[in-house]
C-alpha cells in the first residue's frame, strides 16, 4: 500500500502536465497568413498590423473562445470541439515551434468540415497559431500567425504546413 501512494504521487504531476488548464486571452496588434503563391509553392507573409484593429481571443469558462479579427465587426464564438475528434489529436504536431496544442473549435456559422485547431505559447502570450483544417484528412486549408510582437518564430523556423 505504501508503494501504491508512491506511484500516485510520482504519477500525478505527469498527469497534471498533459491537461491544459491555462485561459487564452491574447491581443495581437500584428498577423503573419500562411499563403501559397501562385506557383503552388507556401511561404509565411512577414508581419503585418492588424488592417482594422487588434486580434483579441478571450477563453470562456467552458472552454469555447471568443474571438474577434476586426474592430468593426462582432466577435466570434469558437465552440470548443476536441473531445470529438481524439483520434484526430494523435495526428496533428501537438507543438508547433513551442506553441502547444490547445484544441479544436469551430464556427456555428461556417461548414461543419472547416476546424480549427489553435496553439498557445506560455513564453509568448499574446501570440497565437491558428491553422484551419477542412476535413480530417489532414488536408490544411490555411494557418494565421498572431502576435503583439513583430516576429514570428514559425517564419524564421521556416515552419511548414502541407497546404492544399
Amino acid at each position: 500500500m505504501k508503494y501504491l501512494k508512491l506511484a500516485f504521487f510520482l504519477i500525478l504531476p505527469f498527469f497534471s502536465s498533459c491537461q491544459d488548464t491555462s485561459k487564452l486571452n491574447v491581443d495581437a496588434q500584428y498577423i503573419s497568413l500562411y499563403l501559397k503563391d501562385k506557383n503552388g509553392k507556401a511561404y509565411w507573409k512577414d508581419m503585418n498590423e492588424m488592417p482594422a484593429g487588434d486580434f483579441k481571443c478571450q477563453e470562456k469558462d467552458n472552454g469555447n473562445l471568443i474571438v474577434s479579427f476586426n474592430k468593426n465587426e462582432a466577435p466570434s464564438e469558437f465552440i470548443n470541439n476536441t473531445i470529438n475528434y481524439k483520434e484526430e489529436v494523435r495526428k496533428i504536431p501537438n507543438d508547433i515551434c513551442g506553441f502547444k496544442f490547445k484544441g479544436f473549435y469551430y464556427l456555428e456559422s461556417q461548414p461543419v468540415d472547416l476546424v480549427y485547431a489553435f496553439y498557445y505559447s506560455s513564453k509568448m502570450s499574446n501570440s497565437l497559431v491558428m491553422v484551419k483544417y477542412m476535413g480530417f484528412d489532414q488536408a490544411i486549408f490555411g494557418a494565421n500567425f498572431y502576435s503583439d510582437k513583430k516576429i514570428n518564430p514559425l517564419q524564421e523556423a521556416n515552419y511548414r504546413f502541407d497546404i492544399k
